[in-house]
């Protein structure tokens, strides 16, 4: 299994906004993409710090979703007010302990 992730620092009080429009507006999109494992968002609404986190069936899929991701790093920045670009990386799962 794959994964990338995306790091931001959000306007505080934008964080739900972003997480709104997230669910709203992509998850879907993620969902009906061939080779989706999975997605986990990460909040801290104090400091503004979200992390996504999709899951990917093989390293093919992860780049087939690219654009994706993409569109929904651009969303997430502008909802959230965000100063800058995610950092976004790719990963190779190595453990999975997930319930």
């Amino acid at each position: 299994m794959h994964a990338r992730s995306g790091a931001f620092r959000l306007s505080s009080d934008k964080v739900d906004d972003a997480i709104s429009a997230f669910e709203d507006e992509q998850l879907q999109k993620y969902k009906e993409q061939d080779g989706y494992k999975g997605f986990t968002l990460l909040a801290d609404r104090d400091s503004g710090a979200l992390l996504g986190i999709s899951f990917w069936e093989s390293e093919d899929a992860l780049r087939a979703s690219d654009e994706l991701g993409e569109e929904a790093r651009s969303q997430i920045k502008e909802r959230g007010e965000a100063d800058a670009d995610a950092e976004t990386m790719r990963w190779e799962v190595v453990l999975d302990d997930t319930a």
